[in-house]
């Protein structure tokens, strides 16, 4: 067999395999800082599995004849195309178990009972609908299967429901990349932090627009029916969404070890281990009106990234009493601990 897009082939792997660190290192993050996983953490799982189930089968699609066609013989003709609606669900399903995740992080972070609640409980209401849709159109846009490989003329797919799928598939994917990457900005720009800091953590969610190139790539090479080309810009779409929906987890690793750093962001956001250790046992976090008081070891699924909603994490050894405003947004003075219990924490709502 010739070996006409074994480069192609080759970077299948090369995502599949640059994703799966990435994964491995939000997890390990998740578990030694908060003691288990969170519905976020197996929806990235699920992406991965996904990916890698898309690699097997795209593989055995080349070992059939993908990578020429004219030379393919009808019974490899016939149990390629078989492939075709696995390998089709097994895109979405990885693509949409990240946006997903990612929402459910932002809802998360959200302030309860704010209007950002509202807000994320529409986008997966939308996720939900969305990939319903692009799942069973997928399945019945050309039903009987055996039309997919039948040589008779009058026995063959729609090209018209092949089109519908085509461009359900393109505008639900990049219009719901593009509402998922401005949903964490708007609370970002509101932190109380420096604006190169601003831009530093809008920059881990803003490079979701990659995701949108890869998008749009695929969607152009799909058009001219260039299949090759299609499932290999599948596999980076597929590798970049995984590798942005871990960025957050592994903040430490993008903005590098702040332990020693003597800027008031090293001070802020990064204590050793030891003072980190100490400080679980200690702290409560008073949220606004009173009362409600919430300890980390009795919520191990709480978010790493609260950096991105002014709302630092317990376990981070830091104190924030957050004040919400309307919008679900706070403004806080954050304060070591030790102050905390002398009173003098201190917050106030933005305007």
């Amino acid at each position: 067999m010739a070996n006409s897009g074994l480069g192609q082939v080759v970077s299948w792997y090369i995502c599949t395999i640059a994703a799966v660190p990435f994964v491995g290192l939000r997890m390990h993050t998740r578990w030694t800082r908060f003691g288990g996983l969170a519905i976020e953490d197996y929806l990235i799982i699920l992406a991965l599995l996904c990916l890698i189930g898309d690699l097997v089968i795209q593989q055995h699609m080349w070992n059939l004849g993908l990578g020429n066609m004219a030379t393919i013989t009808p019974a490899h003709f016939k149990e390629l195309m078989q492939m075709i609606v696995p390998g089709s669900i097994l895109y979405v399903s990885s693509l949409w178990a990240v946006k997903f995740a990612l929402v459910l992080l932002y809802k998360r972070l959200a302030f309860p009972g704010s209007k950002l609640i509202l807000l994320y409980n529409i986008a997966l209401g939308g996720l939900v609908a969305t990939y319903l849709v692009i799942f069973f159109d997928i399945i019945f846009q050309c039903y009987p299967h055996d039309k997919r490989w039948s040589t008779d003329p009058k026995y063959q797919c729609d090209k018209k429901a092949s089109n519908i799928n085509f461009w359900i598939t393109i505008l639900f994917n990049i219009f719901s990349d593009i509402i998922i990457m401005c949903l964490p900005i708007s609370m970002v720009l509101r932190l109380q932090m420096k604006p190169k800091q601003k831009l530093a953590v809008a920059g881990v969610f803003a490079l979701g627009l990659f995701v949108i190139i890869s998008s749009i790539i695929r969607a152009y090479y799909s058009s001219r029916n260039e299949t090759m080309l299609t499932c290999t810009v599948s596999m980076v779409e597929t590798t970049i969404a995984i590798i942005v929906s871990c960025l957050p987890a592994l903040r430490a690793m993008i903005l590098g070890n702040t332990q020693h750093d003597t800027s008031s962001y090293g001070k802020h956001y990064e204590l050793s281990s030891a003072r980190r250790r100490t400080n679980d046992n200690r702290m409560n976090l008073h949220m606004s009106g009173g009362l409600q008081t919430q300890r980390t070891k009795n919520n191990p699924h709480g978010s790493e990234d609260s950096l991105v909603t002014g709302k630092l994490s317990v376990t981070s050894g830091l104190g924030v009493l957050p004040e919400p405003n309307d919008k679900g947004f706070t403004e806080t003075n954050v304060q070591p601990v030790n102050q905390l219990e002398n009173g003098a924490g201190s917050s106030k709502s933005i305007a």
